[in-house]
């Protein structure tokens, strides 16, 4: 192998390390091994010219940091990737949407507060308790309360005052 061979090398292997920094905390030790293999390469490429050490140095300060993104952007389709962080579970619409059709019959109705809406809290509307947000200021539990809206994944009720 010659120069050009170790140079490459030097080059592989400093940037190796400085992405492996990344996903393996060494508290900095591969970073001083990765930036040492890195000076070394650069050192030996100016044994070639001044010019070539320059694009060197220039090469390295443009190639490292994409080396880095594409690594983290790749990250996850590495096979210890895929065990380390697995990908998220597929939701269907039920896991993910709110019953707001179910709270629509609700509105105009009269209940009472179950805790005390602070202001979120739970009511009770024709024996059924549901997730209410008050729709001004707090109010404390057994208060009668109207359901006005929707706010949110959340009945809107503000208090009833001529029970």
């Amino acid at each position: 192998m010659g120069d050009f061979g170790i140079i490459v090398v030097l080059f592989g292997v400093g940037a190796l390390l400085l992405v492996s920094e990344i996903f393996l905390p060494s508290h900095g030790i591969l970073t001083v091994g990765g930036l040492g293999f890195l000076a070394a390469a650069i050192y030996k490429t100016f044994a070639y010219g001044e010019t070539a050490g320059v694009i060197a140095i220039a090469l390295s300060a443009v190639a490292v940091p994409t080396l880095g993104v594409v690594a983290v952007k790749n990250w996850y389709r590495t096979p210890f990737g895929k065990r380390l962080a697995p990908p998220n579970p597929v939701l269907t619409a039920a896991d993910t949407s709110v019953p707001i059709e179910e709270f629509k019959p609700l509105i105009g109705t009269v209940g009472k507060s179950v805790s005390p809406l602070r202001p979120v809290g739970i009511c009770e509307f024709n024996g059924r308790r549901v997730p209410c947000v008050v729709e001004v200021g707090m109010l404390d539990s057994g208060t009668a309360v109207e359901a006005v809206g929707i706010r949110g994944a959340q009945l809107l009720v503000a208090e009833k005052t001529n029970v």
